[in-house]
C-alpha cells in the first residue's frame, strides 16, 4: 500500500510492505535529506522481482537500508510494522486502522 507522508518538510511516497524484512530509504532521499551514510560490508537485497542487488551502506540514525527504489521514497517493512501492535487492515479498499495511545 502506498501512502503520502512528509520527512522534514519534504513530501515522500511510502510503500507499506508486509513482505519486506527490512526498512529501506531511496538513495535519492538519503541525498536530499543529507543523511549520513555509513559504509558496511556488502550485502545483497533480493527485490520483489527476484533480482539481487548489492549494496554497502546503512543510515544508522534511522536504521534504514539505502537502496535505489525508483518512484518510491521509503519502504516500511516488518521492522516498522512490528512497532504498531494490533491493527485492522482491509486490503480490498486499502484501509489500515492503527490505534495510537491507550486502548
Amino acid at each position: 500500500m502506498k501512502i503520502k507522508g512528509t520527512i522534514k518538510p519534504k513530501e515522500v511516497i511510502n510503500l507499506v510492505d508486509g513482505g519486506a524484512t527490512h526498512n529501506f530509504l531511496s538513495l535519492d532521499l538519503v541525498q536530499r535529506l543529507a543523511l549520513p551514510l555509513v559504509t558496511t560490508t556488502n550485502y545483497e537485497v533480493v527485490m520483489g522481482t527476484g533480482i539481487s542487488v548489492k549494496e554497502k551502506g546503512i543510515c544508522r540514525g534511522v536504521y534504514f537500508l539505502p537502496l535505489e527504489l525508483g518512484n518510491t521514497d521509503v519502504i516500511l517493512g516488518m521492522p516498522w510494522l512490528g512497532t504498531l501492535g494490533h491493527m485492522e487492515v482491509n486490503w480490498k479498499i486499502l484501509m489500515m486502522k492503527i490505534k495510537m495511545g491507550k486502548w
